[in-house]
């Protein structure tokens, strides 16, 4: 505030007298001014001089007054500016920092999906890779076992399928020989298809009708060879251990051969005791 010059104070003190004169003015204008007396002169400079000292007080308390406002709102303004200075500062820096953060947790995140995401398909491809072995070595085994059954059955029908050629074969010839007269070889034939036939009984490749017929051709062809001595023959024939097993086949020999019979139920009776 601009401070005010001692002439215009010093009017302004004197304003309150002269508005005083002017109003005693008719009344002094009626009646003959009394000269003043000392004492009352004395008492209105006193009164000026503290009206001018509470002027000079007022005035010095409006400029103290008005400098510590303005300093007050310096102050302030400069505190408002600081603070918000900081405040734009911490906001800046909480920005940043959440950016910061943010990017780093997202860095991290990704970071963890990735390596999830690595040792996920690292575990998948170990566990497919396990898998397909397991699975390959099941194929590979069940091949190889398909394979050998197969192999294996493909040996036991060709052997089967030989053994019912080397039979039908064989009979063939005894009965061709037989048909030439050429009884002993047709017997030799005949004793050959039944070796064979002994051979796929187990399996049953040849039915035992066919061998009980193969047998009474060949008992036959001893009455054809000694028609004498045929009987004997064939008993001798039947103790060849070779028949201890075709019981059945030679039964049904029998039904067709009559005398064939009774050298049967004599080979299947115990031996007599020897003499003491």
């Amino acid at each position: 505030m601009p401070r005010i010059p001692s002439q215009v104070r010093r009017f302004i003190a004197s304003v309150p007298v002269i508005v005083l004169l002017i109003a005693l003015s008719p009344a002094l204008a009626q009646q003959k001014p009394a000269p003043p007396s000392p004492n009352s002169q004395a008492q209105l400079e006193e009164h000026v001089k503290e009206l001018e000292r509470r002027l000079n007080d007022a005035e010095q308390k409006a400029a103290s007054a008005a400098i510590e406002k303005d300093y007050i709102t310096r102050v302030q303004k400069q505190y408002e500016a600081y603070y918000e200075k900081v405040l734009s500062t911490q906001t800046w820096t909480l920005a940043i920092f959440g950016l910061i953060l943010t990017a780093v947790f997202g860095l991290a995140a990704k970071f963890s999906i990735d390596i999830f995401d690595s040792r996920t398909k690292s575990t998948l491809d170990a566990a497919l890779a396990q898998v397909e072995k397991k699975l390959s070595d099941q194929n590979a085994a069940q091949l190889k076992t398909l394979e050998d059954a197969i192999t294996k059955r493909i040996t036991e029908q060709e052997n089967d399928l030989k053994i019912r050629s080397d039979y039908q074969f064989q009979l063939a010839l005894g009965l061709a020989a037989g048909a030439d007269e050429r009884h002993v070889d047709a017997q030799n034939n005949f004793r050959g298809a039944l070796r064979i036939y002994k051979f796929g009984r187990g399996r049953q490749l040849i039915p035992k009708r066919s061998a009980g017929l193969t047998a009474r051709n060949l008992f036959y062809t001893f009455e054809r060879v000694d028609q004498a001595n045929f009987k004997e023959n064939a008993r001798k024939e039947l103790a060849d251990e070779f028949y201890n097993d075709l019981e059945d086949e030679l039964a049904l020999a029998a039904l067709r051969l009559g005398w064939l019979a009774p050298l049967l139920t004599e080979r299947k009776a115990p031996a007599p005791a020897a003499a003491e």
